[in-house]
C-alpha cells in the first residue's frame, strides 16, 4: 500500500501515508519497505532529505539480504552521500548486489580509474556481466570501447551491434 500512495497508482499521491505504511511494514521485518524509506530520506522525497537515514534504513534492508539495499549503500559511497567518498567500499557493495546495475558501476570504477587501477579490460568484463541482464547502459558502454579501442581492438562494426542492442532496451 506504501508504494501506490508513494507513486499515485490507484490513489492520490500521499507521501506521508507512504511513509506511514512503509514504517509500519519496516516495523514488521519486510525489507522492500526499508528500502524504499530509505530511497525517500536518500532523495528528500516526502521528508528532510537525510543521507545517514538513508543509509540506516539501506543498511537494515541489506542485513536482511536485499539485494537493492546493498547497491543503494554501494551509491552512497560512490557518490559521498552521508559517509566519506570511497570508490573501494562502493565497489565491495556493487560486487555483494550481484545485479545488473552493481556491475554496471563497478565497470565505470575500471574505466576512469575511480579508486582502482584504470582498466578497459576489466570494466568490459563487468558491463558484459551487465549486459547479461540486458542492461542498456552496460551495452553501450561496451560499444563505447570498441568504437574507442579501449582496451579492445578497435572495432566499429562491433560497436555499431552494441550500440544497435542498446536501443533495444530500456
Amino acid at each position: 500500500i506504501g508504494r501506490c500512495y508513494n507513486i499515485g497508482k490507484g490513489v492520490k499521491q500521499d507521501y506521508n501515508k507512504a511513509i506511514e505504511y512503509y514504517e509500519k511494514a519496516a516495523q514488521n521485518g519486510e525489507s522492500n519497505s526499508m528500502n524504499n524509506l530509505g530511497f525517500l530520506y536518500e532523495n528528500g522525497e516526502g521528508v528532510k532529505q537525510d543521507y545517514s537515514k538513508a543509509k540506516e534504513y539501506y543498511e537494515q534492508s541489506a542485513n536482511l539480504g536485499d539485494q537493492n539495499a546493498i547497491f543503494q549503500i554501494g551509491n552512497l559511497y560512490n557518490r559521498g552521500y552521508g559517509v566519506k567518498q570511497n570508490y573501494l567500499k562502493a565497489k565491495e557493495y556493487y560486487k555483494k548486489s550481484r545485479n545488473s546495475d552493481g556491475f554496471y558501476q563497478i565497470g565505470i570504477l575500471y574505466e576512469y580509474g575511480r579508486g582502482v587501477k584504470r582498466n578497459y579490460l576489466k570494466a568490459k568484463k563487468y558491463y558484459e556481466k551487465s549486459s547479461e541482464f540486458n542492461n542498456s547502459y552496460a551495452l553501450n558502454r561496451l560499444g563505447n570501447l570498441y568504437f574507442y579501442g579501449h582496451g579492445v581492438k578497435q572495432d566499429y562494426l562491433k560497436a555499431k551491434e552494441y550500440y544497435e542492442k542498446s536501443s533495444e532496451y530500456k
